[in-house]
């Protein structure tokens, strides 16, 4: 078992100026916050934090890093405190700490169609590679026992860990961890094909064991009679590697492959007069191989000319007879010290340390970052002005997918978006007719307008009514072309007195912001439109356009009035009603005790309007505004004509209970023991909510799934639900059902 002082003697090997003191006291910490939790294994917590850092130790991380990955899940226990971490450890291991936070709210549904943003999110949402090498280590710990879960649980955390986890490893070059992330998932995904050929490559490397130990020994002779100083070692591919190679080559046998194994070249750096990285000898090396065993020209890859996409740089080639036993062809790569290093441990090979700065990482290694691929390059901004360690952590950030945007519903799911994209473009994404119902919007528990931009990692929350009432102005700030489609398609959908009407409306609310005269019942105004006079019958069906969404009600307003008499009546406005402008920071916050539901949430923080005042039993709106806060307004507030009429929400006096409620399945997987049923239905009535319907849908050895039918009152208290259940003791996954 590892011990602490185990991960202190790796640590102070590669980085001498550690706080030895610093990182024992961050242990002791994360020791005395996991006391009494236990692994499904049956050990201790603490043991997996040990065990999570000691991977890590492998990519040489620096201190911060190091006491962050003993924090990695201490977000997950009660008595986590963000602010004594930030107190006890400073600024940087705070910001690893949220970071790892906010990747344990991303949930995995398992539809293939999620994977890529589950895996843009994961990057995006991170923000510094460190977060994402801390949570890959803790995620290849978590899979040595996996044994210890159900099979359905198995499959879904090794089929996570294929498509997310092991693509991001390979994006950063850290094959040390890719192929060990392979393997393991290999294992529960197919399970007899991975033991089949786990025996057929323990047979196969049985009988070679003789060749490969020729081959090396032969090459590193050849190497010291030329005089060359190099470190030459076997490499054997990963399972899952050669599994796919099998597939892809369409054989049956190992045989059949001769990269199953490979020996490596490994030298060391070479310098010019400039101190500048020089590869020359390396390609001397191969034709020094190339004279003595015939190659196979259709094998050599030249990786230094031509790095692959991930950056990863070698020299690959194949030559017959250098094993005097065997005949088959033998793979050699010739890499420099820093090239292998970079193929193992990738984007953490480029750190380094400052003896001064208690170990810390102190910037990145220009001179090799300048060698890598692009895509390496963009993961630090301004590169080359950067110095100290303060800095270091900017040069981390990512911003890789910068044209999309991640967001997540309340219970974890991902959903992916145009950049600048509005609540309603997220609830379109999510179904049509929560779409068309959308009527308020909660971005992490705060109120936002309609059209507030989404920003990456926000959660949000859509809070929706009866009736279907899409608006046409939702056209002007709609991002996806998705929502775009499902409004208009409602709107030309919709029956022609309902757009007649709701056009007139939108037409009236711009004329009175101008100060112009209302519609009359002839659309008189429109009697001459564009240089041409329309009949009654074209009036109602340009308004009716309107209504549709498909004409702007403003560009309408131009060509009636022109630039210059809106302009006037702007003027005008200004001129006589200077009071209806109001200030939020001096209104009314809610402290008296009456409540006020808007759009049928009744705990929203809300402020009182100065310009009317209004009181307990006045006919009310709600006001969104663009500082995300809520302002109360009496109906027939004057305000309100110079507002933004889709800010304009409905609201009333009144309390909870006059919510409208409805019926939610929600299924539950856990370890079957006694008093389960009972907790579950404690938790559930405890919250005031009733449960219709309880079954079990089936069992395998000590796991049952359950499902239970819960009447609630929103979203808000669903999740909620769903949180509670989570935290029973046995239980292994929530969810609400389709």
């Amino acid at each position: 078992m590892i011990t602490l002082e185990d991960i202190l003697s790796k640590a102070t090997d590669y980085n001498p100026g550690l706080n030895r003191e610093r990182v024992v006291r961050a242990f002791k910490y994360v020791e005395k916050l996991h006391e009494n939790q236990y692994r499904m294994s049956g050990d201790r917590h603490i043991t997996h934090v040990l065990a999570v850092s000691d991977i890590l130790l492998s990519l040489k991380p620096d201190e911060d890093t190091l006491i962050a990955s003993f924090l990695h899940s201490a977000p997950n226990v009660a008595g986590y405190n963000p602010k004594e971490i930030k107190e006890l450890f400073g600024d940087n291991v705070s910001f690893l700490v949220k970071s790892l936070e906010g990747l344990y709210k991303v949930k995995s549904h398992n539809h293939s169609t999620e994977t890529e943003s589950i895996r843009k999110l994961f990057v995006t949402l991170a923000r510094d590679v460190r977060v994402v090498l801390i949570k890959m280590a803790d995620r290849l710990q978590s899979m040595e026992t996996l044994s210890f879960r159900s099979s359905v649980k198995q499959k879904q955390i090794a089929r996570e860990t294929m498509d997310v986890y092991v693509p991001i490893a390979a994006r950063l070059s850290i094959y040390s961890l890719k192929g060990q992330l392979e393997d393991k998932s290999f294992k529960y995904l197919y399970p007899v094909q991975y033991e089949q050929l786990n025996t057929e490559l323990d047979d196969y490397l049985s009988e070679r064991e003789s060749t490969i130990e020729d081959s090396i020994k032969e090459l590193k002779q050849f190497l010291a009679d030329q005089g060359i100083t190099a470190t030459v070692e076997g490499r054997v591919k990963n399972l899952y590697s050669i599994y796919r190679k099998l597939k892809i080559k369409s054989c049956s046998m190992l045989k059949d492959l001769f990269d199953v194994y490979a020996i490596r070249i490994i030298v060391p750096n070479k310098f010019n007069q400039r101190n500048e990285i020089v590869n020359d000898h390396l390609y001397g090396i191969l034709g020094l191989i190339h004279s003595r065993w015939r190659p196979l020209g259709h094998r050599f890859r030249d990786y230094i000319a031509v790095p692959k996409p991930n950056g990863y740089r070698s020299l690959h080639t194949a030559v017959i007879g250098l094993s005097p036993r065997s005949s088959q062809p033998t793979e050699i790569q010739i890499r420099s010290r820093q090239m292998h290093e970079e193929a193992e441990y990738g984007i953490a090979s480029h750190w380094l340390y400052d003896d001064s700065k208690k170990g810390g990482a102190k910037g990145w290694n220009d001179k090799i970052l300048d060698t890598r691929a692009d895509w390496i390059k963009a993961l630090s901004s301004n590169k080359t002005e950067r110095e100290g360690g303060d800095d270091f952590i900017d040069a981390l950030k990512l911003d890789v997918f910068n044209d999309r945007i991640f967001v997540m519903t309340p219970n974890g799911e991902v959903k992916d978006l145009p950049k600048g994209s509005t609540p309603i473009d997220f609830a379109y994404a999510i179904h049509s007719d929560l779409g068309h119902r959308c009527q308020l919007a909660k971005v992490n528990d705060t109120v936002v307008p309609l059209d507030y931009k989404l920003k990456n990692g926000e959660v949000v929350e859509i809070v929706f009514g009866n009736e279907h009432d899409p608006k046409p102005s939702w056209l002007s700030f709609v991002k996806s072309a998705e929502a775009k489609a499902k409004i208009r398609s409602f709107l030309r959908s919709s029956d022609k007195e309902s757009s007649l009407n709701y056009g007139k409306e939108r037409v009236n609310k711009e004329l009175s912001r101008l100060g112009k005269p209302l519609l009359d019942d002839t659309l008189s105004i429109l009697k001459v439109y564009n240089g041409r006079r329309l009949s009654l019958r074209d009036r109602e069906g340009l308004v009716e356009e309107i209504g549709k969404g498909s004409v702007l009600v403003k560009s309408i307003i131009k060509k009636i009035f022109g630039e210059r008499g809106i302009f006037r009546s702007r003027q005008s406005r200004a001129i006589k009603s200077p009071e209806v402008v109001f200030s939020l920071p001096d209104g009314k916050k809610n402290i008296s005790a009456e409540k006020v539901c808007v759009s049928g949430e009744c705990d929203l923080p809300y402020r009182l309007a100065n310009c009317c005042n209004p009181r307990a039993g006045l006919p009310i709106v709600a006001y969104v505004t663009r500082g995300r806060s809520v302002t109360i307004h009496l109906q027939s507030c004057k305000v309100l004509r110079d507002v933004d009429g889709d800010r304009i929400l409905e609201a009333s006096w009144g309390h909870r209970q006059s919510l409208r409620k409805y019926s939610v399945k929600i299924q539950l997987c856990a370890k079957d023991r006694v008093g389960l049923i009972r907790d579950i239905a404690d938790v559930i009535t405890s919250m005031n909510v009733n449960i219709g319907f309880f079954s079990d849908l089936r069992r395998v050895d000590d796991v049952v799934e359950k499902e239970v039918f819960v009447d609630v009152a929103g979203e808000q208290q669903l999740v909620e639900i769903i949180s509670r259940l989570e935290r029973i003791r046995n239980v292994l996954e929530v969810k609400r059902a389709e």
